[in-house]
């Protein structure tokens, strides 16, 4: 989420603000010199100017920065979690990552701004979801800041990191999510697990290398495997949540919260598991890990629709599979133009850029890039969940999809840029 492909953090300020422009220079030579499946170049800076205006104009809709864009349920406006929510890092994400392709200072001041809105959440034990929140803000604000706000930064995620641990158990091998925690659940035998918490190991593996006890990387190495042996099926599709005994660790049951039902495959829970076992690989080497990414990838890409948008489950009922999630596409091609950085075999390797390269140019269309509409999101047609058409929940912008969005084109000119692609 905020190590790959990212720029050295403590450069000097003039040449941290060329590097994006630079950055972007080049990308118009690469794409004007070839062809072949690569973007073409006024697409991408298309969906960079939408994305560069709607995000300035967000600044003046969401005002405060202890408020944090989440969904855009009405009318396609912005509506907000506290800095507690699970997504209140992505609003600063955004904002760092146009700063990164943009080298606009008003982005970065706007992204600091809201960003130290969230460190009062470093001892939160409530949220499993840490390592998104500091991941996608203070994670990506470490590269563009001076030296010493740096190690401000560091510090803070350490803090994070070691909350985020106190979720784990020896008992299960595994942290637990909040979700059948009262009051959702007075259950309290129960440890509930979910796939969402694949994308938060990474602020432990970070936490380990950056100054936290050395156990917080065999607790999300543990964990990933544990989530793996137990969240996917044996025709390579996935569950949601694994709900465990918490003193013996066994099993007490398996389904979906947000997908369609207990034997569907909810995508962006899926688009999780490929993301963060990806970065399982990138911070432990682990050929097995690599194995389990391609895996849970060449499931998803088996199961992609041919216009290369995502349903909101692959195998919801018929008249919910028109239902799209822009989020869980964004996601995965994301994850996949790192993945296929690391697959060693050729074609391979050309099936994961083709396929990232047919996804994002696909949220870069009138139908989901949000150019046109009256709105400060960036994309439309994400699903947080689904219980009946036309819920507010449902095909509605989402802050979350916006991020990997703004990642994914990020990775590709970054590949543009070093000639890796295809």
């Amino acid at each position: 989420m905020f190590r790959f492909l990212s720029n050295a953090s403590g450069a000097a300020s003039d040449r941290r603000d060329a590097r994006p422009i630079l950055l972007l220079f080049l990308v118009l030579v690469c794409a004007g010199e070839s062809g072949g499946q690569k973007l073409p170049d006024s697409v991408v800076q298309h969906a960079l100017g939408v994305s560069f205006r709607h995000l300035e104009g967000s600044v003046i809709e969401v005002r405060d920065s202890t408020r944090f864009p989440s969904y855009a349920p009405l009318n396609l406006q912005w509506s907000y979690f506290t800095s507690s929510g699970w997504t209140s890092g992505f609003y600063p994400g955004c904002l760092w990552l146009a700063y990164e392709l943009s080298g606009k200072h008003e982005f970065r001041d706007w992204a600091a701004k809201w960003t130290a809105g969230l460190e009062k959440e470093a001892g939160n034990t409530g949220p499993h979801d840490l390592g998104f929140m500091f991941g996608s803000s203070f994670g990506n604000g470490i590269r563009n800041v001076s030296p010493d706000e740096a190690s401000a930064y560091k510090r803070i995620m350490v803090r994070a990191a070691i909350t985020l641990d106190k979720r784990y158990s020896p008992n299960v091998g595994m942290l637990r999510c909040y979700w059948d925690e009262p009051p959702f659940s007075r259950d309290t035998a129960l440890f509930p697990v979910v796939v969402d918490i694949m994308m938060n190991l990474e602020l432990l593996f970070w936490g380990a290398e950056n100054g936290a006890p050395a156990s917080l990387r065999e607790h999300a190495i543990r964990h990933a495997l544990n989530t793996y042996r137990d969240f996917v099926r044996p025709d390579g599709s996935t569950y949601h949540v694994v709900r465990y005994n918490k003193d013996s660790g066994t099993i007490f049951n398996k389904g979906q919260l947000q997908g369609q039902d207990e034997h569907s495959t909810w995508t962006r829970g899926h688009a999780w598991f490929i993301y963060g076992t990806t970065v399982c690989y990138r911070y432990t080497k682990d050929e097995g890990f690599l194995v389990k990414a391609c895996a849970l990838a060449d499931y998803f890409l088996k199961r992609l629709t041919p216009d290369n948008v995502s349903a909101w489950d692959f195998d919801s009922l018929p008249e919910f599979r028109n239902v799209k999630d822009a989020s869980a596409t964004a996601i995965v091609a994301s994850a996949l133009f790192e993945l296929s950085t690391y697959v060693h075999d050729p074609p391979q390797k050309r099936k994961y850029l083709e396929k990232a390269t047919a996804m994002l140019a696909a949220l870069c269309s009138r139908a989901y890039l949000a150019e046109n509409e009256e709105t400060h999101a960036i994309l439309l047609h994400s699903t947080q969940y689904l219980t009946q058409p036309g819920n507010q929940n449902t095909d509605k912008p989402a802050i979350f999809a916006d991020y990997y969005f703004l990642e994914a084109i990020k990775r590709y000119l970054a590949l543009e840029h070093a000639g890796r692609l295809f």
